[in-house]
């Protein structure tokens, strides 16, 4: 459809005030507020969408075999053990060694008191030297553990 100049001027007369003249103050709050609408829904969208994965972090862990304790955070610092293993000696047997045998049995280097302390040395020598040499400490707290 074309619009000839005698059909535009047809529209002109024919408009009304409102149609005609643009408010200011509508038009500058119409240009400020859309970008604003805009960004509030990206944001409301990504923090959604961060509280969603949150939520359902573990199902994508086990999902895709993924897990965030998996990467090297010691690179360059020629850490001796991937854990330190620290349980009461009553819990050795069987909690202690079901943990030690199923970290090893997935490639950890776990540090374990029964096998690595040094005969001769004070037992919190030997506790800061596991603690040193390893990436990470897990303690089995048990109440053998907490009371002793």
């Amino acid at each position: 459809m074309c619009i000839t100049f005698k059909n535009a001027f047809r529209y002109v007369l024919k408009s009304t005030k409102e149609e005609f003249c643009v408010d200011p103050v509508e038009r500058i709050l119409s240009l400020t507020l859309s970008p604003i609408f805009a960004v509030a829904a990206v944001i409301i969208l990504l923090v959604t969408t961060g509280i969603i994965i949150y939520r359902l972090r573990v199902k994508f862990y086990k999902k895709w075999k993924f897990h965030p304790f998996n990467r090297d955070e010691c690179v360059g610092e020629d850490m001796d053990y991937d854990v330190f293993l620290c349980c009461s000696s009553l819990d050795n047997d069987p909690h202690g060694l079901r943990l030690l045998e199923e970290m090893e049995s997935n490639g950890f280097r776990v540090f374990y008191h029964e096998r690595d302390f040094l005969p001769g040395q004070l037992i919190t020598d030997n506790m800061a030297r596991g603690i040193e040499r390893s990436k990470r400490i897990l303690c089995l707290l048990t109440n053998n553990f907490v009371t002793r």
